[in-house]
């Protein structure tokens, strides 16, 4: 009990890590944005002939994709400024100046491009490539730049000056510090191989993480760390958000940005990414637990598990599943440990196998609002066959649950009868 309780205490610090917290609220803070430039991204290139010749008509079909590429297209500049928001948050500092900091850090850091003699910023950098440089970019100079302040490296103003105006003075030289090291750092990076902090990161780290990623076997890893911790009464979603959102959030974005550039289904770069994750790897909410519902609605004969599986129905469709994991209860529950964490991974495997086979297609990478409809969701993330690899994969889930549900609700209804002798 010691080693898991170290776990746990360890899985604890994780999830309330202040950098890991920066970037995961950083990019969640993102999704207005990314959902704006998907939704015009559908209707762009939703392929209906029809829709088509109208939206062409009337000359609506460019703004479309102009709203996409000043959303999802420059993503990293919004996260930049999110991140360090979050990050001086974190920190109880003023939170607007570090957010502005850091999004002139990561600009300072993305490398130029040269057209016919015009000198602008490598655009290809301010999406998903230059992901990575806007999370590493805005945690390191914030965490300088609320250290100068921490030390008091500041203009001091004299009492009854307002508030706002002393918060930006305070500021004023951290600010100025922190810009100049990264002028420095960007400078020092011109002289290497690399040419840019933007390519050493992407080059060194990025791309090593993508690779990674793009391995179903690491996210059956992460799902197995999230069910574990479920298990034990810890929010394992929240422990595992922070590296699900920094590692396949950029895999989405990558595929919507291919999508843009007119490749086809089977050229999209990646299978996974974090909308797989959320429509797939647990449907109904961690554990799959939208399968044990089913499997209770239709063959639980004690009171107890038919109350708490009708009670959780409705929130189960939208992926709010608190209901029946505390409700049935599934933490701590030997009997339902091994469908509640096995489950999952299961359906992330079959959703993995069905997709990268072709013979369903890959998702275009569209962020789904959370608490979207099961199989609306499957639906508006790849169209009515990703919707039926969801019933599939919710089928399986049954399959898995049912024999230990008839274990449990058999001990159920000996507890129940028992009580009312």
């Amino acid at each position: 009990m010691k080693k898991v309780d170290k776990v746990l205490e360890y899985a604890n610090k994780v999830s309330n890590n202040n950098y890991l917290k920066a970037i995961s609220n950083g990019l969640m803070a993102t999704l207005p944005v990314n959902i704006i430039g998907s939704v015009a991204l559908l209707l762009a290139v939703l392929p209906v002939d029809s829709w088509q010749n109208f939206i062409g008509s009337i000359g609506l079909t460019p703004y479309l994709f102009i709203a996409f590429n000043l959303t999802v297209g420059i993503i990293s500049i919004y996260a930049a400024f999110l991140i360090g928001y979050r990050f001086a948050t974190n920190l109880n500092q003023s939170a607007i100046p570090a957010g502005v900091l850091s999004l002139f850090v990561f600009l300072m850091m993305t490398p130029m491009a040269n057209f016919d003699g015009v000198s602008t910023l490598d655009m290809s950098k301010l999406g998903a490539q230059g992901l990575f440089t806007a999370m590493i970019s805005s945690l390191l100079f914030t965490r300088l730049y609320c250290f100068l302040i921490e030390k008091n490296i500041t203009i001091k103003m004299p009492d009854g000056v307002p508030p706002f105006v002393k918060d930006q003075f305070n500021s004023l030289v951290p600010v100025i510090i922190t810009g100049f090291s990264a002028v420095i750092v960007s400078l020092l990076f011109g002289f290497t191989t690399y040419g840019s902090f933007s390519e050493f990161v992407y080059t060194l780290i990025a791309a090593p993480l993508e690779g990674l990623s793009s391995n179903v076997g690491s996210l059956l890893v992460i799902v197995l760390v999230q069910m574990a911790l479920w298990f034990f009464g810890i929010h394992g979603s929240m422990v595992v958000g922070g590296f699900v959102t920094a590692l396949y959030l950029p895999m989405d974005v990558a595929n919507m940005e291919a999508v843009a550039a007119g490749a086809a289904n089977s050229e999209l770069p990646n299978v996974m990414g974090a909308t797989f994750y959320n429509i797939f790897s647990g449907i109904g909410g961690a554990g799959g637990t939208l399968s044990l519902i089913i499997v209770l609605l239709i063959f639980a004969k004690s009171k107890q598990s038919r109350t708490i599986a009708s009670l959780s129905a409705a929130p189960g469709m939208f992926t709010i599943n608190e209901p029946i994991i505390f409700g049935f209860p599934l933490i701590l529950n030997p009997i339902m440990a091994i469908p509640f964490i096995t489950v999952p991974l299961v359906q992330t495997l079959i959703a993995f196998i069905g997709i990268s086979s072709g013979i369903f297609p890959r998702l275009s990478g569209v962020q789904v609002p959370f608490g979207t409809p099961i199989l609306l969701n499957g639906f508006i993330a790849g169209g009515w066959r990703i919707a039926l690899l969801q019933i599939i994969c919710i089928a399986v889930g049954c399959l898995i649950y049912y024999p230990f549900v008839k274990v449990a609700d058999k001990k159920m209804r000996e507890n129940e009868n028992s009580a009312s002798n």
